[in-house]
């Protein structure tokens, strides 16, 4: 690109972007309508104990409820060696999971994020849509204060593989 584009080309990243190291707002009509799901991780020396609660608000395609289940993974992970799932819970909007699962974690694993993504199996057949996913920074997550419980949003794979978005409680 020619100078004079590539700098406009900069200049509309960086406002998508905002000021370098800023955290980019997540408008509400980016997670409208996915769900949410009810977590909550804790640390026990190096391993991630991660507690997958239930769901609600999930819709699967034409508004049909859904047979979901929840797949976590540390990523990226070339060999699917720690990814896990819970057990699908059919025909709800508002499935409960109530499941619990181990990720020891490895000093080469602190640079990565823990993916949790939900889904949901398509009655007749094998396939599964995905309905939408969040992810935590491991390093951060073994912060002994972090505190990670409660109701996320179900973000787009987009968003969701980068980021996770707390259900702000009403006072």
């Amino acid at each position: 690109l020619p100078k004079g584009q590539c700098r406009a080309v900069q200049s509309s990243l960086q406002k998508q972007r905002g000021p370098l190291g800023s955290r980019r707002k997540i408008s509400h009509a980016r997670v409208k309508g996915k769900g949410q799901l009810k977590l909550s991780i804790e640390v026990q020396g190096r391993i991630l104990v991660l507690h997958i609660m239930e769901a609600k608000g999930l819709m699967g395609k034409e508004y049909r409820t859904c047979d979901s289940y929840v797949k976590m993974s540390i990523v990226p992970d070339a060999d699917w060696k720690c990814r896990q799932k819970t057990k699908t819970v059919p025909d709800s909007k508002n499935p409960v999971f109530r499941e619990h699962f181990l990720f020891p974690v490895q000093e080469e694993d602190e640079q990565k994020r823990l993916l949790v993504t939900v889904w949901n199996r398509e009655r007749n057949s094998r396939q599964s849509e995905l309905i939408g996913c969040m992810s935590f920074g491991v390093k951060s997550l073994l912060t002994p204060d972090k505190e990670i419980s409660g109701w996320y949003y179900l973000l787009g794979e987009d968003l969701g593989r980068t980021k996770h978005l707390k259900v702000a409680m009403r006072r």
